[in-house]
């Protein structure tokens, strides 16, 4: 019996990028709708293109996009028999991805959205699209999950009133990346459901300063402790290693101690320069026999201080 294939976030994912809604996470690969023209967008030609994809990995082929991605499975047969007998459904979007802003008021020396996407200026608003969703009924509502992963939100100018559409649909799950150099309100009414994550990258203004290249170390901290303060949602703080710049224990101890002094922090997050990893065009990088030092001390101090502590699965491999 020929095989056929399904993929969860093929099914249930839209990306929203500057030029293109992707049908998965990864902006750099995947699926997805080139958009020329935005003011031409019509989002049930995006959802028809996404379901025909669907139906190509049924029939057991492969798209370009999808070889060598790890995320597509092999149908069970009674999902296989249930996809025959016409039995399958399109499942409604839980997981949107808005990314199709790229401003910022930082300008961190790792950034590798400049070298994706080197025209920051944003081509359209989301919310009228979001609004369409809607009313098709193509997006789940209590358990939809919208990650804001672009620019830094609080120069987003729909923020704010995408935040309030979905939770008019009951939507309470945000991901929100931000650098917080500016204080939002509007993050005093969302709960410990939703969560924001802080690249702070340092544990020193000195340092912070060499990687942000903006002097907003005191600001950073001071509005964690504001929205923590106010807010329940979960604050997660991030370190990214940096070659030569921060990846050396000193600085991370000065990190770490600057966590304990933050009102809350619930989750620290450590990972590597994605310009040394996924990014490099050879992938030659070699993972320095430190770093092994750094993150079995980071999770030492994680266990003693009762801090959650992440590192990617795909950055675990490389150390």
């Amino acid at each position: 019996m020929k095989k056929s294939y399904y993929c969860k976030k093929l099914e249930t994912t839209l990306h929203f990028l500057p030029d293109e809604v992707k049908y998965c996470c990864s902006c750099t690969r995947g699926l997805g709708y080139k958009i020329d023209k935005f003011s031409n967008l019509n989002i049930k030609n995006v959802l028809n293109e996404k379901y025909r994809y669907i139906e190509i990995l049924a029939k057991g082929e492969i798209p370009e996009g999808c070889i060598g991605c790890s995320e597509y499975k092999q149908m069970s047969l009674l999902k296989k028999i249930l996809y025959k007998l016409k039995c399958f459904k399109f499942q409604k979007v839980s997981y949107l991805i808005a990314d199709h802003f790229k401003q910022c008021d930082c300008v961190c020396i790792y950034c590798s959205q400049k070298k994706i996407f080197p025209n920051i200026t944003q081509n359209y608003e989301l919310l009228p699209i979001i609004k369409q969703l809607y009313s098709l009924k193509k997006l789940e509502e209590k358990h939809l999950c919208t990650e804001f992963q672009g620019g830094n939100v609080s120069l987003l100018k729909e923020f704010e009133n995408l935040i309030n559409e979905m939770k008019k649909h009951k939507c309470t799950h945000f991901v929100i990346l931000s650098n917080m150099i500016r204080y939002l309100p509007i993050f005093e009414n969302l709960d410990k459901e939703s969560g924001i994550c802080v690249s702070i990258d340092a544990g020193t203004r000195e340092t912070f300063c060499k990687i942000k290249q903006v002097d907003a170390f005191d600001k950073v901290i001071e509005n964690i402790n504001k929205t923590t303060t106010k807010s329940s949602i979960y604050m997660s703080v991030k370190y990214i290693l940096i070659k030569d710049v921060n990846d050396n224990l000193q600085e991370v101890i000065k990190f770490l101690e600057m966590i304990k002094k933050l009102h809350r922090v619930d989750k620290i997050v450590f990972d590597i320069d994605y310009n040394n990893t996924f990014m490099s065009k050879d992938n030659t990088f070699k993972v320095p026999e430190h770093y092994k030092d750094i993150i079995e001390y980071v999770n030492k101090f994680c266990i003693e201080n009762n801090y959650i502590y992440y590192m990617p699965q795909t950055i675990k491999t490389l150390v």
